[in-house]
């Protein structure tokens, strides 16, 4: 299991399929990405604000904006989910082992993070159009208290990796992951 990050979010990564577990059974690969292949070796997951998350804003102003609505009036949740052909090596990674159990409770985890209609299908919000990720609906609201880096904090928490009481940054994430015992 890894966690990279891309500026100010944090993602758990992990293998599209291993002996414990296949996300090809709860995600539809084809819907991830400019350009689904659905021919992904790992994904990526983060959560974040639905209006800030997907727009990836780049002007002071929509930062600014957009971010102060995320903190204090969050209209909902995505779950981000990129697909690579290999582990990312262009962002900070870390990867820590982590045993059967441990890995079922974060995959339980990114799981009950996903809105699913009422068959228990994935609802896509929108496919971005500069990556391989798409955006899904989720639970939950955004916030001061618990943002994309909490929620990431959250998930390694479930795999018994050690991380900081409040992850509001980046930067605590990844100091603690990369404190871990391999």
């Amino acid at each position: 299991m890894c966690v990279n990050q891309v500026g100010i979010h944090t993602n758990i990564i992990i293998p599209v399929q291993n002996n414990i577990y296949n996300w090809q059974h709860f995600l539809n690969l084809k819907e991830i990405g400019k350009q689904p292949s659905g021919n992904y070796q790992y994904l990526g997951f983060g959560w974040g604000d639905r209006d800030f998350y997907p727009t990836n804003p780049s002007q002071i102003q929509e930062i600014v904006s957009l971010g102060i609505q995320a903190l204090f009036f969050s209209r909902g949740s995505l779950m981000r989910v990129e697909g690579y052909p290999e582990i990312p090596q262009s962002h900070d990674i870390h990867c820590v082992g982590v045993n059967t159990s441990n890995y079922l409770n974060t995959v339980h985890f990114i799981q009950n993070s996903f809105e699913l209609t009422p068959q228990g299908q994935t609802i896509l919000f929108v496919r971005s159009d500069e990556s391989d990720a798409s955006y899904y609906e989720a639970k939950g609201h955004y916030s001061l208290l618990r943002n994309s880096n909490n929620w990431t904090a959250e998930g390694l928490r479930q795999a018994n990796i050690n991380t900081p009481l409040w992850a509001g940054i980046p930067q605590a994430v990844m100091f603690h992951v990369s404190r871990n015992p391999n």
